[in-house]
This record gives structure tokens, C-alpha cells and sequence, in this order.
């Protein structure tokens, strides 16, 4: 990743390029070459000064803000090494058992150029990165935020974007040196943040990105439990008939909730598909779904996935047992906004609440034949069919829904 830039809590804290340009306009820095097109990439006009701009940073009750040129970034450590860990247990015999991989948390160390022209400018500097660092204002959740990067100079700011989830300030920021010249003040500072999720996640796929009516979708007659149903699992083949093996114990069954829908209904059914050629090849992938629904509350949501590495036409796609897992949701009322986020590994459902207000709940969600939900990561670029099913009795006119694949990585 390079240092240029960095966006935290929908904050900009790193502009290298902003930083030059505030820089050079004061004489304060002259040699600086940040990437080219970094401005244009994130939809910044030219820079012309804090003031006039406005600059994030910038304070009309704070005057000293405004001698504040910027944050430049100069190296940016901790993306680059996997987070893979493994704690292999020693057998009494030769040799150990490997044990099993998991990732551990990311830690990312910056080191960056406070660039003002005099005390007070810094002083102010150093006390809105702290505050900055600190993550999404008045919010004060512990659960992290998102942190956006370049893994190399922007083109199109779209292809060489990256995120990270569950992001926090882990120490810093600390003051490690300050160069005083006629034109102002460079000091150096770094600090630490600890990404929860280990995973570097680039943008969604651009063929999945458009949004689905949800009335618009084929009519169908159908009992979304009966696709599993009809698939058989194979008999092991060295079990003896003369000799069965001794029963297992009897495991505790999996909570269904009493008021979960089942049986035949009438459903719009919408189908929208992955080829495997539009899916990275070596990069893992999780889902995102996003879904409005309008006017009335929608009961009995399914979205299946379906594996499809031939690239058949989706709405011919017949095998049944190759569905990989389900999303299924009861009730949703009306006027909510759902995200299911397989980024984060998070569920949100934001309803209207009073006049103007909106509340935040957490949905139930339910996966095949309506169990335990577990959350869908594709390993392999098998293409994709994605079946949206809604009850028409229950789905708005103006209900609609999208399901977005997000690529991610244990390095970048």
C-alpha cells in the first residue's frame, strides 16, 4: 500500500498531494512528488488552501487551523504480511500436529509529515489527528471502523482502492521529531491502528453492482425448503451392514424460530449471475447484501446461491444440490433498509422510528431449511447464480435489493 493517502471513519486523514499543494503554495516544501492524479482520483477539485477548499482539518472557531497545511505521508507498514498464525502441538512420538490456521488481528504503523507554519498550527495539528484517530465523531463504538487505502497510485480511484474493517487507533499518535525552517514547521509523527478483520477487501465486482426491483421478477409457486430436501447424501462405503458402528450421541437440535414460515407460496423470483471469468481467480470473495423494502413489510426473504462454473444460463440452472447456502430473513418492516454485510461479518437493519428518526436492529438470519446461518466465503472462482426470492404478497412495488461480491486478500 502506499502512504499518499488514507481515509478513517469517513475522515481524510493522509493527502500527500493536498499536503504538497498547501506546501508549495507557502514555499514551505518544493521537491515533493506525490502520485499524479491522487486529487482527481477522489473527486477533489484542484487544491488551493485550507481555507478556501475547505481542508478537513480546517476550523472557523480554531484561526490557527487554517496555518495547518496538511498530513504527508512517508511509509506505511503492516500490509504486506500475512496475518496467517499457527500453533503446531508436539506428539509424544516424532513429528507434531499442525493445528489449525487462523488469522490474527492486522497491525498498521504510519509515519507521516505534519507540514504548518508556526507553534500554534501544531500544536492544533497534533490535537485533530488524535481526535481523528479516534474514529467516527460522537459515536464511540468499540467495534472499529473502515480504513481506506491505494494499494498503488490511482488510475481510476476505483480499481486500486482498498478497505479494511474493525479499525482502531492502537497507540500514537506520537511527536518523534520536528524541523524548523524559515517557512513554517515539518514534524514527524507516527502511530498504530489494529484492524479487527484481517482482510484487505478491494471493491465490489462491477457486474453485480445494479440494483433489482424485487416486483419486477418472474412470478413463481414454490417451497424454497423443498430444494434441499431433495438431496441425498452418499452412504459411506466401508459401512458394514452385519456390523453397524455403535450410535453417536444425540446432538442438541438447531433453535428454529416457532414462527419461521414454511409450505408453498407465491414468490417474484429475481435472478442475477456471476460468470466465472468476472471473478478473480485466486482471491477469496464474500457477499454483500443491500435490500429496501418500500412501502410494506416484506415477509419470507430467500437469497440462494448457486454454484455455477459452466456459466449456464441462471434461470435454467437445475441441479438443485448445487445451491451452496441460503440468506433467509422472516420479516422485515416496511420503510427498512437491510445490509447484510459479509465484510464485517454483520447483520443491520435500520427502521423508521417516530417522525423523522431511524432505529438500528440486528435481524435474525436463518440459513438452509431455515437453520443455523453461517456466513458464505467463496474460495474459487465457480461463477455465481443468485436467486432473490420475496413473497408477493408481501413485496412493495418500490422494494428492491442487490446483492454485491467483494474480493478480499490476507496481504496487499
Amino acid at each position: 500500500m502506499i502512504p499518499d493517502y488514507m481515509d478513517f471513519a469517513c475522515t481524510e486523514i493522509v493527502n500527500s498531494a493536498r499536503a504538497s499543494a498547501y506546501a508549495e503554495r507557502y514555499c514551505l516544501l518544493t521537491d515533493c512528488a506525490p502520485c499524479p492524479g491522487l486529487a482527481e482520483a477522489i473527486s477533489d477539485l484542484p487544491y488551493v488552501d485550507p481555507v478556501t477548499d475547505p481542508a478537513p482539518w480546517y476550523d472557523s472557531a480554531v484561526p490557527e487551523s487554517a496555518s495547518f497545511l496538511g498530513v504527508m505521508g512517508l511509509t506505511a507498514s503492516g500490509f504486506s504480511q500475512s496475518t496467517i498464525t499457527r500453533s503446531p502441538v508436539q506428539l509424544v512420538g516424532d513429528g507434531a500436529a499442525l493445528g489449525v490456521a487462523r488469522r490474527a488481528h492486522r497491525e498498521i504503523t504510519y509515519t507521516v509529515l505534519l507540514l504548518v507554519l508556526e507553534e500554534c498550527a501544531l500544536a492544533y495539528a497534533l490535537e485533530w489527528l488524535s481526535a481523528a484517530l479516534q474514529g467516527a465523531p460522537c459515536e464511540g463504538s468499540c467495534a472499529g471502523d473502515e480504513l481506506g487505502v491505494f494499494a498503488c497510485c490511482p488510475e481510476d480511484g476505483t480499481r486500486e482502492l482498498r478497505h479494511l474493517y474493525g479499525v482502531g487507533l492502537l497507540s500514537g499518535p506520537q511527536l518523534t521529531g520536528a524541523r524548523y525552517v524559515e517557512e513554517g514547521i515539518i514534524a514527524e509523527v507516527t502511530f498504530t491502528l489494529a484492524a479487527a478483520v484481517p482482510f484487505i477487501y478491494r471493491e465490489p465486482l462491477e457486474t453485480l453492482t445494479n440494483w433489482v426491483t424485487l416486483s419486477a421478477g418472474t412470478t413463481v409457486s414454490v417451497d424454497p425448503d423443498e430444494v434441499y430436501g431433495e438431496c441425498e447424501e452418499a452412504e459411506p462405503c466401508l459401512s458394514d451392514p452385519l456390523c453397524p458402528p455403535p450410535f453417536l450421541p444425540v446432538r442438541a437440535p438447531v433453535p428454529v424460530d416457532d414462527c419461521y414460515p414454511t409450505g408453498v407460496a407465491s414468490f417474484y423470483r429475481n435472478v442475477v449471475s456471476l460468470s466465472p471469468v468476472d471473478q478473480p481467480e485466486w482471491l477469496e470473495a464474500v457477499p454483500v447484501l443491500e435490500l429496501e423494502t418500500g412501502g410494506t413489510a416484506l415477509r419470507r426473504l430467500v437469497v440462494r446461491f448457486w454454484a455455477n462454473p459452466l456459466g449456464s444460463t441462471c434461470m435454467e440452472v437445475a441441479d438443485p444440490c448445487a445451491a451452496c447456502t441460503d440468506i433467509q430473513i422472516p420479516y422485515l418492516p416496511a420503510g427498512s433498509k437491510l445490509i447484510v454485510d459479509g465484510r464485517t461479518q454483520t447483520a443491520e437493519v435500520d427502521c423508521p422510528s417516530g417522525v423523522s428518526g431511524t432505529s438500528t436492529s440486528a435481524p435474525t438470519l436463518y440459513g438452509p431449511l431455515g437453520g443455523a446461518f453461517e456466513w458464505p466465503i467463496f474460495s474459487c472462482a465457480t461463477g455465481l447464480c443468485i436467486e432473490i426470492l420475496s413473497t408477493t404478497a408481501t413485496t412493495a412495488p418500490d422494494a428492491r435489493a442487490r446483492v454485491l461480491l467483494v474480493p478480499r486478500s490476507d496481504v496487499g
